[in-house]
Formats: structure tokens, sequence, C-alpha cells
């Protein structure tokens, strides 16, 4: 039997799922993964915990040197700068080859800089990796103020950071209320009040014009209103960019990320893709989208590695991933926030999608609704439950407090459940939305079972 080589660029969710499903499926094969970030496998969702000093980045670690032993999996520090697809060669940056039989693309993404005058300067920070916590904690102990600008849960959970490190923080806003995308009035109202309680300073109907400088580090901002204001911090959180540069110049089909079919495999079949770099199908929308929620990750990586085997043993691939519907759950400022599905909010500018980041891992999806579509909400005080309905199936839910009701709605959406007996009490606002819920949910669980 041969000992096939497989070779996986990148040590993220995807990479290390692909490489433990390999490990399963070849117990003789030859397993190299590259990284080039000097760390061993870490939760990325996890560093808002390490950032708000809940946790200590060395619990952030999940897999040891030992594992990697253990496994035989040969984990290499370094970065990939080429591909030679016909030799089936990979390059470091000093010209070291490396031969392999499958290779998988998961080199993840990076946090998008900022296009701001002044954005080169020291102390313009991004919140993305392990290497930009460190940072931003480093900045910290000397900072006094910071601006945080981004619209999504990436910024929130770094301006939050921010001020439990003792640093007073600003919050830019760019429309009239907290995330209008996502949020309605109400859910706005509700994590507007939690992050004013923790201290955190909004701003509404403002944007960045200008970092400011001297010698070389921030000083301030000044605002499209014209105000500045006095900072040493400037956080931005307004997306991430897959790592395409690997493929640059190569034959292998690709979008906004590398075009993958169901078997997670590119249009060169010896390369796999996976995780935020992949661009797939999402029966959803109908489109092939990037997808960087964490356990889409996971989820991509595990098909990837089954598929590689098969591949690698020349056998047909048939291992089908199907993207699950979009699951995003958060803590923001004491809050229990949980997006489901499809939750709609206000039409996207020109007509598309938003993609808003979570943690450096984590995405939720919103799109324009048609007039069919129809929300019903129950709102008692911090808890909020919001339900979006089409054509007799669940679309969507957004939770924000209480999360008992979490997985009853998810399975709901997953499995698009027809609900029509239940429809037109779910599409009444009142206190006995959960109670319905949950009725609506046993029901077709029971029958299920």
């Amino acid at each position: 039997m041969n000992n096939y080589h497989y070779l996986i660029i990148g040590n993220g969710a995807a990479g290390m799922s692909a490489a433990e499903v390999i490990r399963k499926r070849d117990t003789r094969g030859r397993i190299t993964i590259v990284t080039d970030e000097p760390y061993l496998f870490y939760s990325r969702p996890g560093i808002a915990y390490y950032l708000a000093g809940q946790v200590p980045g060395d619990q952030l670690i999940s897999r040891r040197e030992s594992f990697y032993r253990d496994h035989r999996m040969d984990l290499r520090f370094g970065s990939i700068k080429r591909l030679d697809l016909e030799a089936k060669l990979a390059f470091f940056d000093n010209d070291e080859p490396i031969a392999y039989d499958v290779v998988l693309l998961a080199t993840g993404a990076t946090a998008v800089r900022p296009p701001f005058v002044g954005g080169d300067l020291d102390g313009v920070l991004t919140f993305d990796n392990m290497d930009d916590v460190k940072k931003i904690i480093a900045h910290g102990r000397r900072a006094k103020a910071a601006v945080v600008v981004g619209g999504g849960i990436t910024a929130m959970e770094f301006a939050e950071g921010l001020q439990h490190r003792g640093v007073r923080t600003f919050l830019l806003q760019r429309k009239d209320r907290v995330w209008p995308r996502l949020f309605d009035p109400r859910e706005s109202e509700i994590i507007e009040t939690a992050i004013t309680r923790e201290g955190v300073k909004l701003l509404y109907n403002e944007e960045i014009s200008e970092i400011l400088g001297k010698k070389g580090k921030v000083r301030g901002v000044r605002l499209k209103s014209g105000k500045e204001i006095e900072c040493q911090i400037v956080g931005v959180a307004i997306g991430v960019r897959p790592n395409l540069k690997v493929v640059e110049g190569l034959p292998i089909e690709q979008d906004r990320g590398l075009l993958v079919n169901p078997f997670m495999q590119t249009n060169i079949p010896s390369v796999f893709a996976a995780g935020d770099i992949a661009q797939v199908y999402d029966r959803w929308t109908r489109n092939h989208n990037l997808d960087v929620l964490w356990p889409s990750a996971i989820n991509e990586g595990r098909a990837a590695g089954t598929n590689m085997v098969d591949f690698a043993h020349g056998k047909d691939t048939q291992f089908h991933y199907q993207k699950g519907s979009p699951f995003n759950a958060a803590l923001l400022f004491g809050v229990h926030l949980t997006v489901i599905g499809q939750v709609g909010g206000q039409p996207a500018e020109n007509g598309e999608e938003l993609l808003h980041m979570s943690r450096g891992a984590s995405t939720v999806w919103t799109s324009p609704f048609s007039s069919n579509y129809r929300s019903a909400w129950d709102i008692k005080g911090p808890n909020s439950i919001r339900i979006v309905m089409s054509n007799n199936r669940m679309m969507g839910a957004l939770l924000m407090g209480q999360q008992q009701l979490a997985d009853p709605l998810r399975r709901l959406i997953e499995n698009e459940v027809d609900l029509e007996p239940y429809q037109d009490q779910l599409l009444v606002d009142d206190a006995d939305l959960p109670e319905k819920i949950l009725r609506a949910w046993q029901n077709w669980h029971q029958s299920w079972q």
C-alpha cells in the first residue's frame, strides 16, 4: 500500500478537521500541515474572551504538541508562496520544495486594513487572530482612549474588550442606531442599553475622515462631522478578505474565494479548499458564497479530508458537503445573541447580502426579503425572540437574552419543517410566542421520531 502524502496549508478549523479525518481514514499516510502563524491550533472564536480578560491565552490552545506527535501530523511553521500544479510541488518562502499527492488550501482570511488617511500609523489595529490580540493588549496597557469602527459583532467585541481593559472606548456607528442591517429598532435598543451600561460611548452617524498621528503613532481621529477625538488606538473591524496569494497566476477557478464543487474540490482535481477561502454552494441563497463561520469551516474540512483520502487512493469522491442553515452565537456586553438562518432586516445596499464578521471566524448573512416574508416578535425586557416565516416555513430567527429555544428553532429552520398548522399563531405578536414555538417543535419532533 502506498503511503500517500497529504499537504494541508493552514492550521485553522478547516485544516485541523481535515487532518483528523484523514488520519482516521488513512492510518499510514503522511500528513504535513503548514501554518504561517507561530502557534499550535487554537480557538479563533475564543480570542474575544482573551481580549476581555475572561480566559488566559494559553487556554485557547486546543491541540498540544503531543496531539500532532501522537497522530503523526508533521506541523511546519512557515509560508507556502507558490504551487506547481503539474509537478505537485509546493514551495516555501525560501524556495524549499515539498511534494504532495493531494493538497488542501485552508489559508483562511485576513482582516481588511482601513482605507483611511493615517491607516498605517502605529496604533491602528485589527482583531482577527492571536497576534492581533497580543498587539491590542500591549497597546492597551499605555492607551487612555480608543476609537473602534465597524458595523458587526467583531467591532462590538473589540470595543468591549478594550473597555474591560480600562481603555475609554468610542464605538462609531454609520447609521442612527446599532447594526440596522440585522437588528430592528427594538433589538438595537436592547444592545445599545447594554453597550452604554458597560461604559462604551456610542457615536451615531459618524465615520472616520482621517487618523491623526504624531511621530508615527496614533494621536486621534478626525470624523467626517469635523469632530476630533484624542485616542491612542484605532480599532478596525470592517471585514476580512480570503488569503488567495498562494494561487495567484494559477488556473484555479475563483471569484471572491476559490470555487469548489460539493466534494470541496477545485477545478484542479488534486487541489481541495475549505474554510474561509472556499466559496461553497449555499442552498439557502442558491449561490456560491464565502462562509466564514467557525462550525462551517469544521464541517467543510471534514468533507474535504474524507474526499482527499478517496482521491489519493484512486476512488471516486462521494462525500457531498451541504451547507447547513447559518448559525451564529455571541455574548455581547452581557447579552446572549443567536442568529439562525435568514433574518432579513433592512434591504441591503445594491440588493447584495452583507457579511458581518464575528471574532474573525463567524458571519451572519442578511438579505432583502420579498413581500411574502413576515416576522413576529416577543419582547420582554432584555429578552427578545424574532422569527421570520415564508410559505409555511420558518426561514430565520434571532434571539437575544434567554436561549432555551435556540436548538428547537435551529432544527425547525434546518429541516424546513412545514408549519402550516401553526403559522397564523406564530405570526401574532404576543407574550405566548415562546410557548407556541415550543409546542410546534415538540409536535414535529414527536412525529419525526
